[in-house]
Order: C-alpha cells, then sequence, then structure tokens
C-alpha cells in the first residue's frame, strides 16, 4: 500500500532503545531493515569459526548502517553504547531519500558515509605505535561525538577501543592516561573526554 511522504516521515521519527551490547542485526540476515543512530554508538562487528570478536567500525549519531547493497547483512551490527535509533524498511531506500537526523544525508551519501567508516580503521591502525593509533582515535572519535560545556560523550568500552586498534585493553588504558600526562585530553570521567590541545593531538595522530 502506498504511503505518504508524511506517513513515512512519522514513523522515521520513532526512536528506538537499545541497551549496550544489544544486538541490531547479524551477518547473514536478510538485509530487510537499514538503522540509523538517533543517540549513542553502534558497533560493526565480525566473529570469527572460533567466537573471536573483531570490532571493524564504530556509527556516531546521524551514521546510517545496515544498507541494502547486498541482499543479507554484510556484518553484524551491535550497540556499543546504550543508545536510540530509528528503523526503516529498506523497500522505502529509494535515490534521493533523506534520513531524519541529518536531512541533507541522502542514500547515495549513507553509502559512502557507512563504507568510509570501515575504510578509516585501516588508516588508523595503519599509524606506528600504540600514542600515535590511540591519538589518531581520539581525534577521529572527537568529531563525531556530542558536547556538553566542552566535553565530550565517551560511551565506546575500551574493550572495543582496543578490538579496534588490534591491541589489549590495558594498552588502551596506559596511553589514554600518557595523552592525559601530556595534557592533550582529560578525562573527568571514564565516559567524558575532553581534547585539550587540538593541535597537539593531529600532529601525534599523523605518526612520526
Amino acid at each position: 500500500m502506498y504511503q505518504t511522504p508524511d506517513i513515512l516521515a512519522e514513523r522515521r521519527a520513532i526512536g528506538i532503545p537499545a541497551r549496550a551490547h544489544e544486538t541490531l542485526f547479524i551477518k547473514g540476515e536478510p538485509s530487510s531493515c537499514l538503522f540509523e543512530v538517533r543517540r549513542g554508538v553502534a558497533r560493526a562487528v565480525h566473529y570469527s569459526a572460533e567466537g573471536d570478536r573483531q570490532v571493524m567500525a564504530f556509527f556516531f549519531p546521524g551514521d546510517v548502517l545496515g544498507l541494502p547493497l547486498t541482499r543479507r547483512h554484510r556484518y553484524s551490527a551491535e550497540a556499543a553504547s546504550d543508545m536510540i535509533f530509528t528503523r526503516l524498511p529498506s523497500r522505502d531506500c529509494q535515490p534521493g531519500n533523506s534520513f531524519p537526523a541529518t536531512r541533507d544525508t541522502t542514500v547515495s551519501r549513507a553509502i559512502w558515509q557507512e563504507e568510509k567508516s570501515f575504510m578509516t580503521r585501516g588508516l588508523i591502525i595503519g599509524r606506528v605505535g600504540y600514542l600515535a593509533r590511540v591519538a589518531a582515535f581520539v581525534n577521529y572519535v572527537a568529531k563525531h561525538l556530542p558536547m556538553t560545556d566542552e566535553t565530550l560523550e565517551f560511551p565506546i568500552p575500551r574493550g572495543d577501543i582496543a578490538s579496534y586498534l588490534a591491541t589489549s585493553p590495558e594498552t588502551i588504558c596506559r596511553t589514554l592516561r600518557q595523552l592525559r600526562e601530556m595534557q592533550i585530553i582529560a578525562m573527568p570521567r571514564l565516559d567524558r573526554l575532553q581534547v585539550k590541545d587540538p593541535s597537539r593531538l593531529a600532529q601525534i595522530a599523523g605518526g612520526p
């Protein structure tokens, strides 16, 4: 049955809550829905036959994931933090449509942003040394996370960051502490982040 743009817009505006670690979709399932992050962070993951988990990408408010580039989902997606998302049937995903959280995000732009999220990981872990990798990661997410009173919401678990950067949670904690001691960042809470010296952070992120 045909649905008017007003009806579609109303349905898109409905926010669905998801708790941290909740599964949004599983690799191999029919790609019947796409998802837009309204609040919080989602992660793309791959599970090996042995059950090992690899975080391959993060998605932030305004990002769309699960786009129907193939008939089945190419990766699994989970909530990295408590989040709010909207869900839209893939049949409503037509060229020229826009998504609610970022009105200027068309389907073609959303596809590019989804692919870019995966490519970014390769660029970050290509840095030499964990200090450069963690600095590059912080520099990357700081551009996407919401800010209140100059403090970024930073709800990404250390284990997820470690998986994304192909290292251990201990290395992530140690390197974040090093950036704090260098007065480049501050973390008033585990889930809050302040970038105190953006130029120095970008310089370290660039590598030697």
